[in-house]
């Protein structure tokens, strides 16, 4: 059963790799293995060797580097009887098998990053959260390893301190989806985690220069308002290697640092996985479950603010760290509105 999966896994990389489909057409295969790979969304067999089914979708995504996604929907791989008892090693030896997944020719990324989590699939670069899933919905156990406790160097703090500023929570009527620690603007900011880089972008109003990594043990995360970024979408990097310096861009009072925990795109609070005090892992596995986004059903009620005396657009978006133009849309108003004492005014 350990070799059919190990052989499935290694052949889902290599039927997605849009770069080896064509390497893979040079090689000649036993008719009593595989005839051939077709092009991407099909492979083929003869002899009743083997066979395979597989579904290949693509979604629009337009960045710099990409301009298109592949998204991999579904993959069935049947192995019928003589050739489940196949060894392993020997069948690595006579048909080596690519380790990467080719986006578009552009860059290539590990395979264990589109297919070791179900949400893995979806590779999209502009997006935080492209996966359309709610986690007050969420039902499951998924026990994830955070890190390896044999290799000391297989997570590191996101800072050389970790002094908190402002926590997970509501924060001014508006949810804080991750933490802020304080930094001095230039200072290193490190991955938490191996991983590899699935956006590396700017947004004027909220993060500024920010960076999002998908890590192998099945997490994401987000570190926002700084002032420069180091690493480039596709690249792979280490835990505690370099990947930006600290500032205070975006939607941000003073030099900081914004750092999220994400599992299929909701926060999870980090301080159930990092003592930010003692700056070091609490666990090195953590079990995501229902309890963890329990915090949504708070998160995602709608506050308002009743106007009093003196109150003024401007001032409601600095005490509520909401930007003028999204209170107006959730208002139905215009900058220019009148505010009248008593009004109910939505503020998130």
């Amino acid at each position: 059963m350990i070799k059919k999966v190990l052989i499935a896994l290694l052949l889902f990389c290599a039927a997605n790799s849009h770069e080896l489909t064509a390497q893979y057409n040079r090689y000649e295969f036993d008719s009593a293995f595989l005839a051939n790979y077709g092009q991407p969304g099909s492979v083929s067999g003869y002899n009743t060797a083997l066979y395979s089914e597989s579904k290949l979708s693509r979604k629009g995504s337009t960045n710099d580097i990409s301009p298109a996604q592949p998204v991999i929907k579904d993959l069935e791989l049947k192995f019928p009887q003589p050739y489940m008892d196949f060894e392993l090693d020997l069948l690595l030896e006579r048909y080596p098998l690519p380790s990467y997944y080719s986006v578009n020719g552009m860059y290539k990324i590990d395979c264990v990053y589109v297919s070791s989590f179900d949400y893995f699939s979806l590779w999209e670069t502009n997006k935080l959260n492209p996966y359309g899933f709610n986690g007050e919905h969420f039902q499951d156990s998924v026990l994830i390893t955070v890190y390896n406790e044999n290799d000391t160097g297989s997570w590191h703090p996101p800072l050389d301190q970790t002094i908190v500023t402002s926590d997970f929570g509501l924060r001014r009527a508006v949810w804080h989806y991750g933490v802020d620690i304080r930094v001095k603007s230039g200072k290193p900011v490190y991955a938490a985690f191996d991983g590899v880089v699935r956006i590396s972008g700017y947004d004027r109003r909220g993060f500024g220069r920010f960076i999002l990594i998908r890590h192998k043990n099945g997490l994401e995360t987000l570190y926002g308002h700084l002032s420069k970024n180091l690493v480039i979408l596709g690249q792979e990097v280490k835990a505690g290697e370099i990947i930006g310096k600290g500032g205070n861009s975006g939607r941000s009072t003073a030099p900081h640092l914004h750092f999220e925990l994400r599992y299929s795109g909701n926060a999870i609070d980090p301080n159930e996985i990092f003592d930010f005090r003692e700056n070091r892992i609490i666990s090195s596995s953590y079990l995501v479950n229902n309890k963890t986004f329990a915090y949504l059903e708070e998160a995602n009620k709608i506050r308002y603010h009743v106007i009093r005396s003196g109150d003024t657009l401007s001032g409601l978006s600095y005490r509520y760290g909401v930007s003028i133009n999204k209170m107006c849309s959730l208002n139905g108003i215009s900058r220019n509105s009148i505010l009248r004492i008593g009004q109910r005014v939505r503020v998130n």
